[in-house]
């Protein structure tokens, strides 16, 4: 008998299998493996030292080969893996007595448990991250293997469990997993951002109900609509199986178009460009058909280091990422770094709440050498470019007008600025994610070449809500009717101001979104390179008139659900 349980999409496509119920091994339970005997306390603490070590070289790596959204992942369990906090307690524990695999467990159940018991919901939502770095550190010591429970998996598998942490997400078997259902998670969890660049169909949020299905069950996972069906009739079945073939026929088709232009039926252009975070990343842009980056993060050129890097370290790293663009024009973030992404040579102050904090701009701002050398570096670059394929420079956090003054102040004094402007080889854009930045935006859009929106930390700023927390992050949707009224103001502006206005949040590679967006007044799109040739085909498809009705309904609505379902009408 068909069983239908509802949840919420985190990623789309359907999956057909068998169901695989996961129960995951964690970190701080003891009982699971038994421990080794202790040894000489230095013996077990090098065992520790050796193990993260291997831990801090697979983050590295993950960060590298990922998309620009799992990235930041590892990077911030990078973080975490080196804290103090966490590397006294395994260190004390040893002390008193403890195997080192005993005293990692101890240590990390002890900081998620302090860590889930803080009324501050942003320490509060970092448990997951911990348990996870945990997990890494316990399995390096020879304590937990989960790679037995998840890889190898059969063909066909729907991986059924309560959660997933990113070290479980990374240890599946993705050649055999179709579809993956949890009980709990939200849609911008770590493990439905990881599934979306793997591809695998995720529902979350199905209720603890779903717990009670067994191991071998026949089941559909609709990362469409949120759904999980058990045992489907044949009918329904039928009409997933249609559905699937329809979405590979799309996929297939849209990869096959993807190095043309992204018109619409009205002949307006929209440029589509790629996200890139990693080497990885830039292997994909010409088969993808991105015309060119929207978006570097540079992030990576200055963590893990005793000293920021120099213009011509700087140089050579951005030259070489532009070689990849194929004569279109690369965007490059300024350093968006601090409070949950220190530097250890800046030795940034505590904060209570890193996202409220020191970051983006109000960081370089308060060094700014670093902000000159690293616009010293994309000068250089912008000098040897045609107009074509200009350097964009993007600042981030921009919340006051102050800001983008002192900023282009600073800009106006690089040798060589001010030269490549005129040229039209250099531009300079605001990148817009805080609600005072699009309340703001008729007043930078003057001064500026284009306008750049970060949804996700729009959605996350405007809502209060912390994407990566569960219990909130649900409210982060950049589809809440708050959120497309500043992405609509940011519009006005650049179209009053004659500049173009970008989107490179993760709402941006959602091909059932493009109408909505370009009717908002959205000209450029970037997105993760997976989703490229798809976005590129839906906007093909967007009547530019209709287009402007619907966003003009959406601004109308008082509710998320009824943006979504205006966009399935329109669909």
């Amino acid at each position: 008998m068909q069983q239908l349980f509802h949840g919420l999409s985190a990623a789309p496509g359907v999956g057909i299998g068998d169901i695989y119920k996961y129960a995951p091994v964690v970190a701080d339970d003891a009982g699971r493996t038994p421990a080794p005997p202790a040894g000489d306390p230095e013996e077990e603490w090098e065992r520790f030292l050796a193990a993260r070590l291997l831990v801090d070289e697979e983050l590295a790596r993950l960060a590298q080969i990922g998309q620009t959204a799992t990235a930041e992942i590892f990077l911030v369990h990078r973080e975490i893996l080196h804290d103090s906090t966490l590397t006294d307690a395994v260190r004390a524990a040893i002390d008193a007595g403890s195997d080192a695999t005993s005293a990692t467990r101890q240590a990390t159940g002890e900081l998620v448990r302090l860590f889930r018991d803080l009324s501050d919901q942003y320490f509060a939502s970092r448990a997951t991250d911990i348990r996870d770095v945990g997990q890494r550190l316990v399995f390096r010591l020879g304590g937990i293997t989960p790679a037995r429970q998840l890889n190898p998996l059969p063909n066909d598998t729907i991986l059924l469990a309560e959660d997933l942490t990113a070290f479980d997400t990374t240890h599946l078997d993705q050649a055999h997993v179709v579809g993956i259902a949890l009980a709990a998670s939200t849609p911008t969890a770590h493990t439905a951002i990881l599934a979306r660049s793997l591809g695998i169909p995720l529902v979350c949020s199905a209720g603890p109900e779903i717990l009670q299905l067994h191991s071998g069950m026949f089941a559909v996972v609709d990362g469409i609509r949120g759904r999980l069906l058990v045992d489907p009739d044949e009918e329904t079945l039928e009409q997933y199986q249609l559905t699937r073939s329809r979405l590979r026929r799309f996929q297939a088709e849209a990869l096959s178009h993807s190095h043309e232009p992204a018109l619409t039926p009205d002949g307006e252009r929209i440029p589509v460009r790629v996200n890139v975070n990693s080497r990885e990343d830039l292997l994909h842009i010409h088969s993808n058909g991105a015309e060119g980056i929207g978006l570097l993060r540079t992030e990576n050129l200055f963590q893990h280091r005793t000293s920021p890097p120099t213009v011509a370290e700087q140089l050579t790293a951005y030259q070489d990422v532009h070689t990849y663009t194929n004569s279109h024009s690369l965007t490059v973030r300024l350093l968006d770094i601090g409070g949950d992404k220190p530097v250890p040579y800046l030795q940034p102050p505590a904060e209570a709440n890193p996202f409220l904090g020191v970051r983006g701009i109000r960081l370089l701002l308060r060094h700014p050498q670093m902000l000159i050398d690293q616009a010293q570096a994309l000068v250089d670059l912008a000098r040897n470019v045609a107009p074509v394929s200009r350097i964009r420079i993007l600042i981030p956090m921009i919340s006051k007008v102050s800001e983008v003054h002192q900023t282009l102040k600073l800009l106006e004094d690089v040798p060589g600025y001010q030269r490549c402007r005129q040229l039209g080889t250099l531009e300079v854009g605001v990148l817009i994610e805080v609600p005072s930045a699009a309340l703001l935006a008729q007043h930078f859009a003057p001064q500026v070449d284009f306008l750049s929106i970060g949804t996700n930390d729009l959605a996350q700023y405007t809502l209060a809500a912390d994407r990566v927390n569960s219990a909130v992050a649900t409210l982060a949707t950049p589809l809440d009717p708050s959120v497309l009224r500043l992405i609509a103001l940011t519009c006005d502006a650049g179209r009053a101001a004659g500049i173009p206005v970008a989107i490179c949040g993760e709402v941006a590679g959602d091909p059932s979104v493009q109408p909505l967006l370009l009717g908002l007044g959205l000209n450029e799109i970037s997105v993760a390179g997976p989703a490229v040739p798809m976005v590129k085909s839906a906007i093909r498809r967007v009547d530019m008139d209709a287009a402007r009705t619907l966003a003009a309904k959406a601004l109308q609505c008082s509710r998320a659900q009824e943006i979504h379902q205006l966009l399935h009408d329109f669909g």
